[in-house]
């Protein structure tokens, strides 16, 4: 039956080929981007490794069956193999029969076999009656999205969506695309002032919410077609969900996103579209399944629990390098999707990230490991170098960056690079027989610590900083290094000076206060901070509470404690390193990572009044809390 459908859709192929006139060169090319780990997706010489031959197998036959028609049930992506093994079954047969094969007639479709039966239809709920903002609030929030979070999550299309929102009215009409509209309000609405956005007008922490709530995040039904807007909704609700006491739930919705969105096969790679708007949706495709698998990424990270894809289940090119305003020229089509020479893109800093992710992405897998091999730790710093000096220099750290949208995302790949610093070696600082490992895990991350809260400090202080919620599971990452650094280093009798590492746990603090105004992550963060300082044997911190003073210049003064003592704090403590990142493994010259033997640990550090019961008591509840930080936006 299978051969005779293909068959009779090759057939109609072929007439529809003849009838229709031969496509341009510059449709007819493939263009497939670049590989995913090292190449730009707008460079003319980097094609794709699939054949054209299998490029238009995939094309061709799928849209041949989708010609003929399965009724209301939708089709799914298959993959290149099966719609192989389908032509070469119509090949060998035309060759047995010597001519193409007879047409399966319609006579020959059993209609029970063929179409939905009355108890086939699942329970449909009725259409929800969304209640949007007021017209000019809502163009208020729309903009406040595209201007304060679409340059770091490329997910939408900013003419696009603005077209179908108040020139096609289209959430009107379009329940998926309505729920779209209201997540993307929700995360807007974290950015205004206007109290028409809170459910509790004492509570700033409730902006969006009146929104979010209305949308219904759960399928009624999984046979019904996928959607590109419904794959989007899931990536905006992780966003707006996770700085919440309910971002738990994310790691879900994420995997649903990537599931629908291999139902499409928006992982895999395809022929560029004919025309400018193919061409356009394709690319919103490729934006929604990166921005999930960034998602994806990050919750695995931080958690520890396997993701729900990785890199060698994708086969997509990155984005392609074009500013939302150059995607279409009606004028001109030939020049759409064309970027100005001399204008860098904003997605270049998306394609230079996920450049990373690929780069880590068996992070899970390392750090699992309890003696990672030499080999593979040498080969991340490696490449975490590599990736730092292929950065583009407009997306180089400096603090006095005149173009506001290049300085935040030189933000975020700079604090990136000192969060997966953290990330990689702070489960190599475990309780047990101390190692050198363990020295040089715990001295990597003591730098990357201090240099992120450098680096955060530096940043608040531009008048245009966002004040965006993922810059704070890094802080607190790097404040329960430091204070383990302190507690390790005052148990083992260290001539270190601690007062520089405890004013930056300070100052992590200072900062998680002024971001609880508006998400609930910062407090809850703090509040472990304060514990952790609480039940610690630091004699500077422990037991003792403070109060940070503030001079007019915006430097922390000091820290009054209970005892009517004040210590010194300064509120910018420059490394001991310059700001430039140093390669991730490389703090401790000469360190062994192979695990020594207990006759060495006294030469390398003096054991004294080390209680190694207490370390390990303390570094199982560090671990725990670490798990609790969650980097997704």
């Amino acid at each position: 039956m299978f051969v005779d459908l293909a068959t009779y859709a090759r057939k109609l192929e072929h007439e529809l080929d003849r009838l229709q006139p031969p496509p341009s060169a510059s449709s007819a090319s493939v263009q497939a981007g670049s590989s995913p780990v090292t190449h730009s997706s707008t460079s003319p010489s980097n094609h794709d490794s699939q054949s054209e031959d299998e490029f238009d197998v995939v094309q061709s036959l799928s849209a041949r069956i989708n010609r003929i028609g399965f009724g209301k049930f939708r089709q799914r992506h298959v993959s290149p193999a099966s719609q192989l093994l389908l032509r070469a079954a119509l090949d060998i047969r035309d060759e047995v029969n010597g001519a193409e094969s007879r047409v399966m007639s319609s006579r020959q479709r059993r209609p029970e076999f063929w179409h939905p039966s009355p108890w086939h239809q699942c329970y449909e709920p009725e259409e929800p009656n969304y209640v949007f903002p007021e017209d000019d609030l809502m163009r208020n929030l729309v903009s406040l999205y595209f201007s304060n979070v679409h340059y770091l999550f490329p997910l939408l299309h900013q003419p696009t969506f603005e077209n179908h929102v108040f020139v096609e009215k289209l959430h009107l009409s379009d329940s998926c695309f309505a729920a779209t509209l209201l997540a993307v309000c929700s995360i807007g609405s974290r950015h205004s002032n206007d109290p028409r956005v809170l459910t509790d007008v004492s509570q700033l922490r409730s902006a969006g919410w009146k929104y979010f709530k209305q949308i219904r995040l759960s399928r009624a039904s999984f046979i019904q077609p996928v959607s590109l807007f419904e794959v989007q909704l899931y990536a905006l609700s992780t966003i707006f969900m996770q700085p919440s006491p309910v971002g738990e739930a994310t790691s879900s919705l994420v995997g649903m996103g990537i599931r629908f969105a291999q139902e499409v096969g928006a992982h895999k790679r395809h022929p560029p579209g004919k025309t400018p708007q193919e061409k356009a949706e394709r690319e919103l495709w490729k934006r929604a399944y990166w921005v999930l698998v960034s998602l994806d990424f990050f919750s695995s990270s931080s958690t520890g629990r396997p993701r729900a894809t990785t890199e060698k289940d994708i086969e997509l090119e990155f984005l392609i390098e074009c500013d939302d305003e150059y995607w279409m020229n009606e004028s001109d089509p030939e020049s759409s999707f064309m970027q100005p020479p001399e204008t860098p893109s904003y997605v270049e800093y998306w394609n230079h990230f996920l450049r990373l992710i690929f780069l880590f992405g068996d992070l899970h897998h390392i750090r699992s490991s309890e003696f990672p091999p030499q080999e593979t730790l040498m080969e991340l710093a490696a490449g975490l170098d590599q990736w730092m000096d292929s950065m583009p220099s407009h997306l180089r750290w400096d603090p006095h960056n005149p173009n506001g949208i290049f300085f935040q995302q030189s933000m975020m790949l700079q604090g990136s690079y000192y969060w997966l610093q953290c990330a990689i070696h702070h489960p190599f600082v475990r309780p047990g027989p101390v190692s050198p490992l363990n020295f040089s895990s715990l001295a990597i991350c003591t730098n990357a610590a201090r240099s992120y809260v450098h680096l955060l400090d530096k940043y608040l202080q531009r008048p245009d900083a966002l004040m965006l919620p993922h810059m704070i599971p890094p802080a607190f990452i790097s404040s329960v290094l430091l204070l383990v650094n302190i507690w390790k280093s005052t148990w083992m009798n260290s001539a270190m000076d601690p007062e520089k590492d405890i004013a930056q746990v300070y100052r992590c603090l200072e900062i998680m206060s002024m971001y609880e105004e508006r998400y609930e992550m910062p407090g809850r963060f703090r509040d472990v901070l304060q514990a952790i300082i609480s039940a610690s044997r630091i004699p500077s911190l422990s037991r003792q509470q403070y109060s940070l003073k503030r001079t007019r210049g915006g430097d922390l003064q000091g820290i009054m404690l209970d005892a009517g003592h004040i210590i010194h704090v300064p509120s910018v403590v420059h490394p001991e390193f310059p700001p430039e990142p140093l390669s991730a493994f490389n703090a401790v010259p000469n360190a062994p990572f192979e695990p020594a033997d207990r006759a060495n640990h006294e030469s390398i550090m003096p054991l004294s009044n080390y209680d190694q019961d207490d370390w390990n008591n303390f570094m199982m509840m560090v671990d725990d809390l670490l798990q609790t930080a969650n980097p997704v936006f």
